[in-house]
């Protein structure tokens, strides 16, 4: 279940993981049906308790096990892309520092795509490619046959004017 967790420390975390797992498989020969490339996106959150991938109680071993099911899930909704999509592009997002905003998606529009993932300055804030670095070789992420990666930086300001700086981790169908 998604929702925000408090400052209690997270009980239960080798259930909540076994449940992610079975959420991943749970898109075995599913794609959603809705999409008709009008939308230019379609997406569905990883499905955790906000501590579980943020804060002082959780650490890089689960948020690894996190990012692999959101892997294992983009993938099997790959597989079952009908060939009537395939201009569709099947990903998922790992944002970091917050975690807790990353998702599967699938973008039907290659403009709302590229609005994301090319670097310049848009609605997103400044946008600027990760080079020299690797999300799935610094946390031993695997990735299928036909995925790659594509690392992001957006720069903004919240309401206050302060500074925001995140990273987004597009895996999938990213060439």
């Amino acid at each position: 279940m998604r929702r925000l967790g408090n400052k209690k420390k997270l009980r239960g975390i080798p259930r909540r993981l076994r449940s992610l797992k079975v959420w991943s498989k749970s898109f075995d020969g599913f794609f959603p049906n809705i999409l008709d490339g009008s939308e230019g996106y379609w997406n569905i959150k990883i499905p955790v308790i906000s501590t579980l991938v943020e804060g002082r109680f959780s650490n890089k071993e689960i948020r690894v096990e996190c990012a692999q099911c959101l892997i294992d899930a983009t993938h099997a909704i790959f597989r079952s892309k009908p060939k009537s999509k395939n201009k569709f592009r099947v990903t998922c997002t790992i944002a970091l520092p917050q975690m807790f905003s990353s998702e599967v998606c699938i973008f039907s529009s290659e403009k709302y795509y590229k609005e994301h993932t090319t670097p310049s300055v848009s609605r997103f804030g400044k946008i600027s490619l990760i080079t020299g670095r690797s999300i799935c070789e610094d946390w031993g992420l695997k990735l299928p046959d036909g995925f790659y990666e594509l690392g992001i930086i957006r720069e903004d300001a919240d309401e206050e004017g302060n500074p925001l700086i995140y990273e987004f981790w597009y895996l999938g169908e990213v060439k």
